[in-house]
């Protein structure tokens, strides 16, 4: 059996470690490796293997890697199959892209989104969560011929939302066995 390093106390790059972890790590085929509870220069504490510490294949928490990516995928943090951020997305597609399915009910009738949102997701997404945004609600214009904006947007149920829909639009969807 190995004995134990301590490595309380010593850095790796941009990590200091702190102590050991509660638990070990045990891999797939029953390797047992210590772990540590280490605080990077940024501020973050992460769990790191001691093995990965000494080699020094870990030397930060990762925010080196956030901070080199490029400005494309690092403008606000969030992935592109996150929720919000395809709300988002769809939002502008809906009133900006003539190809897409439903453009004639959004940017075809005039509606638009308001430049705050339109030129930062950063934006909208503070505006989301600050305005009772959950993973179970949909984005619903209170006035359907307004514009996407934080004065005529809320958070409803899917419910909510296919109530508020105009009245023409429920006319308009079957007659005579053609979608119109």
């Amino acid at each position: 059996m190995n004995k134990l390093i301590d490595l309380t106390g010593k850095r790796y790059g941009k990590l200091t470690v702190i102590k050991r972890a509660e638990q070990n790590h045990v891999s797939p085929c029953g390797t047992v490796s210590v772990v540590w509870v280490c605080q990077c220069d940024c501020g973050n504490i992460v769990l790191v293997l001691g093995k990965n510490l000494r080699s020094g294949k870990s030397t930060n928490c990762g925010c080196i890697r956030r901070i080199n990516l490029p400005k494309s995928r690092r403008t606000h943090g969030d992935s592109r199959n996150c929720r919000l951020y395809r709300i988002y997305h769809d939002m502008i597609n809906r009133c900006k892209n003539p190809n897409t399915e439903n453009y004639h009910r959004y940017g075809g009738r005039g509606i638009s989104v308001c430049d705050e949102w339109l030129n930062s997701y950063e934006k909208f997404r503070n505006w989301a969560l600050l305005n009772g945004y959950t993973d179970n609600l949909t984005l619903d214009r209170i006035n359907n011929d307004g514009n996407y904006a934080p004065d005529n947007c809320r958070w409803v149920t899917h419910k909510e939302n296919c109530q508020n829909r105009p009245t023409d639009y429920l006319k308009r969807r079957v007659v005579n066995g053609i979608q119109t």
